[in-house]
């Protein structure tokens, strides 16, 4: 996915990263894995989450379409979803690492494992 980090992991109490992205950017799987969960979560909007094996899972929330469905199984690199294009600024995607249940800073782990595009 094309963007640039505008939020870290554990600034101001955040678990998680907030990019910027193009309008309309595709989404990539940052893991090759499966989809556990792929549809609308309160007030998250559309939200998607990937099971990435060895108890980590990547949640990704902000897209205004979804690709995969739930029991899909990804590659890393493959599109799973596209950013809005909204009327003014530059939509935001919300990246959350997950470790056993419990959110960890993503960049030793997308920079190792991960694809961001």
């Amino acid at each position: 996915m094309a963007g640039r980090v505008v939020s870290q992991f554990g600034a101001d109490g955040t678990t998680g990263q907030t990019w910027s992205t193009p309008p309309g950017a595709r989404v990539v799987s940052p893991c090759s894995g499966q989809v556990a969960f792929a549809d609308t979560f309160r007030s998250y909007g559309l939200l998607l989450i990937m099971d990435c094996g060895d108890g980590y899972h990547v949640v990704l929330s902000g897209l205004d379409r979804l690709d995969a469905g739930v029991g899909q199984k990804v590659s890393a690199g493959e599109a799973v979803g596209q950013m809005g294009r909204p009327s003014s600024g530059r939509p935001s995607l919300y990246v959350e690492l997950r470790r056993r249940g419990r959110a960890v800073d993503p960049r030793p782990w997308l920079a190792g494992n991960g694809r961001t595009g």
